[in-house]
Order: C-alpha cells, then sequence, then structure tokens
C-alpha cells in the first residue's frame, strides 16, 4: 500500500513540492498553491504542502554531496562529492533567519495563501511547510559552539561514538528553534509539518553514522509534534531502507524512480511497485534548464519521460492512492503557463490534472 494521501497526522498532505530560489516571491507562489487559468486567475487550490529551500550568502552547502560534473545524470558527466564547504553554526543561524525574516518567503506565502483564499475561497487545511534540516557533515571539526561548548562532526581527535553525539545535539538545537520561531510567527495560512532530511540515503562507516544519528533525533522531533520525511533515490539499498523506514526514522518517505535522469532506468513501473510493497509514495521529476529548453531533442525527450511519470500514476494507481512529492526544477509551473509553446501549456494542464486526480493518459 502506498503512503495515503491526505492523512491528517501528516497535515492533509497530498503533494508535496520544492521551492528552489527560482520559485520564492509572492508572484511566483501562486503558479504552485493555485492552478490557474489561461489568463491567469486562480480558479482551483493545487500544491498542498512546499519545502523551501536555500542557498547561503557565504556559499557554504547545508546538504551533504554536491554534483561537481556538467550534467543531471550518472550516465554523463555526473560526479557527486561530499560537500567541499560544508555549513557551520554561522550557515544554520543565517539559514534561520531568511526562514523567519520579517517580510521574507514564509511571510510572503502566508500573505500570498491569503490573497488566494478571497478568489477561490479557504483552502480544505493549511497549506503545509517541511523545512530542510541542514546536513550535519562528518568533514566539519569546527562546526561552532552550543551553550558555550565547541562542537565536532568529525572522527579527527575523538571516536565515531562522540562525533554522532555532536552532529545529534547540533541537529536537536536546529529542530528547536525552528519550532521555537515558528510559534512567534503569527501565520494564518500555514502548517509546521516538519522535517526534511537532505541525504538521499542513510550512511554507516567508521567514521560516519546516520543511521545512529536519525534514530535519536526522530522521538526528539516527534516531541515537539513535528513529522520527518525522506526522498531517496532509485538503488537497491535505499529500496531495503524503506523497508523498516517507519519504525526507525522517518514517517513520510517518498521513493524517486529517476527515470527523467537516466536512460538506462526504462520507466517508472519498478519504483511504483517498489514504493507501493513498503508504504511509500511516489516522487514526480521534471525540470526545466534554460539552455535546453529550446534545445527540441532534449526538450522533446524529456517530456515524453515525464511524460511517463504522469501515465504511470494512472497504470500504478498512485495518481489517486499515493501522496506524492515533486522535484520541479527550473521554476517549471510559471514557465510552462506562461509559454507559448502549446506543449508547454498541455503539460501544466496535465499536471493540475494529475493532482486533482482527473489526468488521462494520452494515445502515442
Amino acid at each position: 500500500m502506498y503512503l495515503e494521501p491526505g492523512r491528517p497526522d501528516l497535515g492533509y498532505l497530498r503533494h508535496l513540492f520544492f521551492a528552489g530560489l527560482s520559485d520564492w516571491g509572492s508572484e511566483t507562489f501562486k503558479y504552485y498553491m493555485a492552478e490557474l487559468d489561461d489568463d491567469g486567475k486562480p480558479v482551483r487550490w493545487l500544491f498542498d504542502s512546499v519545502v523551501p529551500e536555500y542557498q547561503l550568502p557565504s556559499g557554504n552547502y547545508l546538504g551533504a554531496d554536491v554534483n561537481i560534473g556538467t550534467t543531471m545524470s550518472g550516465e554523463g558527466n555526473f560526479y557527486a562529492v561530499p560537500t567541499p564547504t560544508p555549513a557551520h553554526k554561522k550557515d544554520w543561524d543565517t539559514v534561520l533567519d531568511l526562514y523567519f525574516a520579517k517580510g521574507g518567503e514564509l511571510d510572503q506565502l502566508d500573505e500570498q495563501v491569503g490573497a488566494l483564499a478571497k478568489v477561490i475561497g479557504e483552502p480544505p487545511h493549511p497549506r503545509n511547510v517541511v523545512i530542510v534540516m541542514p546536513y550535519p557533515s562528518p568533514q566539519l571539526c569546527k562546526f561552532g559552539e552550543l551553550d558555550g561548548r565547541k562542537l565536532n562532526f568529525s572522527v579527527l581527535g575523538q571516536n565515531l561514538a562522540k562525533a554522532s553525539e555532536d552532529r545529534l545535539e547540533a541537529l536537536l538545537w536546529y529542530a528547536g528553534e525552528v519550532a521555537r520561531r515558528w510559534e512567534e510567527k503569527p501565520y494564518r495560512w500555514l502548517n509546521l509539518l516538519g522535517f526534511y532530511w537532505p541525504f538521499e540515503t542513510v550512511y554507516r562507516s567508521w567514521d560516519i553514522d546516520d543511521h545512529w544519528v536519525l534514530k535519536h533525533l526522530r522521538p526528539e522531533v516527534k516531541a515537539l509534534g513535528l513529522k520527518m520525511t525522506w526522498i531517496p533515490f532509485w538503488a537497491s539499498w535505499n529500496v531495503h531502507l524503506l523497508d523498516d523506514y517507519e519504525s526507525y526514522y522517518f514517517d513520510a518517505a517518498f521513493l524517486q524512480s529517476n527515470h527523467l535522469f537516466y536512460k538506462n532506468i526504462k520507466g517508472v513501473g519498478e519504483a511504483a511497485r517498489a514504493a507501493e510493497a513498503r508504504h511509500a509514495g511516489v516522487e514526480m521529476e521534471f525540470y526545466i534548464e534554460q539552455e535546453h529548453h529550446f534545445d527540441p531533442v532534449v526538450a522533446r525527450e524529456k517530456m515524453e519521460r515525464f511524460r511517463r511519470y504522469l501515465d504511470g500514476g494512472v497504470d500504478y494507481g498512485y495518481m489517486k492512492n499515493s501522496a506524492c512529492a515533486w522535484f520541479l526544477g527550473g521554476g517549471v509551473m510559471p514557465k510552462l503557463h506562461q509559454s507559448s509553446d502549446p506543449t508547454d501549456r498541455e503539460t501544466y494542464r496535465d499536471i493540475v490534472a494529475f493532482i486533482h486526480g482527473e489526468y488521462e493518459k494520452k494515445g502515442g
């Protein structure tokens, strides 16, 4: 059975999207929060949940790894390495300030939902926000101070158990800060659902133990009334981890098929069946890179592959029976809606129909 859509304990989550920098701003939010007609008028609610992502002004990274290659696929020049400049305490403070700044993106999101509610009526439930949990890089021996104590995330000068304890301490502080700051904000239309774990696997080695950290982090997050979410990439090890993910680490997980990125992955069916067997949701994947968008070969192939995600929702039942996460890179929704290309506009309407459970497969 898939991860059920609309569960009250998960904030009635049905469709969760990742908002990168190109998606921020009150004028852009409306393309994700509401279905727009051809004239740009909102007519129905759309995505109900969002993961806001930031890039740090320092240039340091909140994630676990970074692609230093030039392609999105391991079949090309894709080269993932551990984050070369991991975020430290000052960066964690910065991203908290960005999230909760007066007039910042969360404030704008709340205002935009309120503005949409005046046109299409109040949403059935508050829109969920899922905050990215910074990855405590095991390469970072000088994270910074908490309560006057310097934290070391690495095994340099200490054993793995002590490094793991310091990593957990920092994560618990961050989770508590998010919960505290959220309570201080008068959000009318938003619900803090919880956190997103950014590493797309769960790693253990001689000098890293994410299993131990997550096992102890989750009950503390639960005590705050919040949830942990995860979206692993398609791999046999990650599928194995999904077997018991609800017993150990996460409250909600969505499996990537990665069909959009790897030519050798022929479709979405195998991943869909694996997700269904493990009570996980499905991730939908589509992105537009400006330099590729006007290349008809690349654009056409990308559209064809994304069509299999949409069709798979009908073939494998996840359109109606599963909560879905959406990786939509490059400002997809406004670009598709504003495009003069009939194929782009049709894709926009198909995404909308899928979210409402109304999508029908097309011939060809």
